[in-house]
């Protein structure tokens, strides 16, 4: 997995590709977690180079939401693989 960081002032946006499952969610973890504590920002999250998201990427992702709205933070998850998409939906993450 990849992980570019891009930041401005209120808004980081975290570029992730490759597969996200249990072997790969610690880089997930580690990529978004250092921009967790930004207040009242955006954190954007763009999957839509991830082939795969696995259970754990998703816990990761859901953990990652509450502690961002707990600091008055949006978590803003991107993607167009429609795989991706799928497993998004089903936890109620997806907006279009």
């Amino acid at each position: 997995m990849v992980v570019p960081v891009a930041s401005a002032t209120r808004v980081r946006v975290i570029r992730l590709s490759g597969e996200i499952d249990a072997s790969t969610v610690d880089l997930l973890v580690h990529a978004i977690e250092p921009h967790l504590d930004l207040t009242q920002g955006t954190i954007i999250v763009d999957l839509c180079e991830v082939t795969f998201l696995g259970t754990a990427g998703l816990r990761a992702l859901v953990r990652a939401e509450r502690h961002a709205n707990r600091m008055g933070s949006k978590l803003c998850l991107v993607s167009g693989n429609t795989a991706v998409k799928r497993s998004l939906a089903v936890l109620d993450m997806l907006r279009e």
